[in-house]
């Protein structure tokens, strides 16, 4: 692979991260902002995911490999957390917790510095942990465990 220094926290776990959060708090107004805070604190943790290397992959490749990455962790999200949450509020949640990701989409692809997408990536672009494949997965593993054990003891 290519030398990139830009990665982005794997979808799934953010998705897993907003779930439980749906699943562990009753207020929804609460519960949306914490998951939509989530996504910004835990990107600081040093990790790896899919994107890496976003500049230099083959759109439809990057394009594919997030897709997946989206449908894994809703999947997965969905089968763990969903019973009896409100569905409505639990798909809130997910969407909140990822949405700083799909706000960076359209310069991933693009790559024209239009507001607001262009803004979304220069603030996730400043706030990234950086480390690689091996390390990465790890921490991002050992993160969303302890985020959702603290999260579920709410």
């Amino acid at each position: 692979m290519v030398g990139v220094t830009y990665t982005y926290m794997v979808a799934t776990a953010h998705a897993l991260i907003g779930g439980v959060v749906a699943a562990s708090v009753s207020n929804p107004l609460l519960g949306v902002t914490l998951a939509a805070v989530s996504h910004p604190l835990v990107d600081v943790i040093p990790h790896w995911d899919f994107a890496r290397g976003w500049r230099d992959k083959p759109k439809t490749k990057l394009f594919i490999e997030s897709s997946l990455d989206v449908i894994v962790g809703v999947t997965l999200t969905t089968a763990l957390f969903s019973q009896g949450v409100e569905p409505r509020y639990f798909a809130a949640c997910i969407l909140a917790s990822i949405m700083w990701d799909f706000l960076e989409a359209p310069y991933w692809f693009l790559k024209r510095k239009i507001p607001p997408f262009y803004w979304a990536y220069q603030i996730q672009h400043r706030m990234q942990g950086r480390t690689g494949p091996k390390w990465g997965i790890l921490t991002q593993i050992v993160t969303v465990a302890v985020i959702i054990f603290l999260v579920s003891k709410l």
